[in-house]
């Protein structure tokens, strides 16, 4: 039906998009490499439209990297600190890995089975240092323009979780395009304090990377 054609897929428009930024092309460029004028990668950028099979396989092979980090059985297994969360809402998990599930739990933070950052963001909400928070960082990388743009490759922060007792950690949030969510990975900061609060976006254009043949 007409109306589908209006539906916006937004796994498509992330992924063409981070495929044409990691290999340092223009809309024309990419439309030339793949024989199609430049509207219509326009159109798939907006996911308006999807590219066709072959096309589509090859600008996912671009984007998507290490898959077996997307296993949500290898994330939910395992004993470091890593949580799955939503793409649109960096607060709410999808899976929690063993490890940040047993740390919350021993300081009584989270009563939720394999949901720790449902109580988390609000616990880190309502404490006296908030401003250099887990939570308060998730959202200044939340709020960033090109977060959901897709021209973020990753972002690290260095802050405070009081959910594990008001330790510093070290984090990383990377998108995981084809899903429209997020890998956040952290573990106790060897610096403590001595950094002080700091979020840090890692943007396509500031990666090394070689343009195509």
């Amino acid at each position: 039906m007409a109306h589908h054609e209006h539906m916006v897929d937004k796994s498509v428009a992330f992924i063409v998009r981070r495929a044409r930024l990691l290999v340092g092309m223009n809309l024309l460029e990419l439309a030339m490499l793949y024989g199609v004028d430049e509207a219509t990668v326009s159109r798939w950028e907006l996911g308006l439209t999807h590219p066709k099979p072959g096309i589509w396989a090859r600008l996912r092979s671009i984007t998507l990297k290490a898959s077996s980090s997307l296993d949500e059985d290898l994330v939910r297994a395992s004993p470091v600190y890593k949580v799955i969360v939503d793409m649109n809402d960096l607060t709410h998990p999808i899976v929690a890995s063993k490890g940040i599930i047993e740390a919350v739990e021993a300081v009584g933070a989270a009563h939720v089975e394999d949901k720790p950052f449902l109580d988390v963001a609000e616990f880190e909400r309502k404490r006296p240092h908030f401003e250099v928070s887990g939570a308060h960082a998730l959202e200044i990388v939340q709020s960033a323009p090109d977060w959901l743009r897709g021209d973020i490759v990753y972002a690290e922060a260095h802050c405070v979780l009081a959910a594990l007792g008001g330790i510093w950690v070290d984090a990383m949030i990377a998108p995981l395009p084809d899903r429209i969510a997020a890998l956040i990975e952290f573990a106790p900061s060897r610096r403590g304090a001595d950094d002080g609060f700091r979020v840090h976006l890692v943007r396509l254009q500031d990666m090394p990377f070689n343009r195509p043949a």
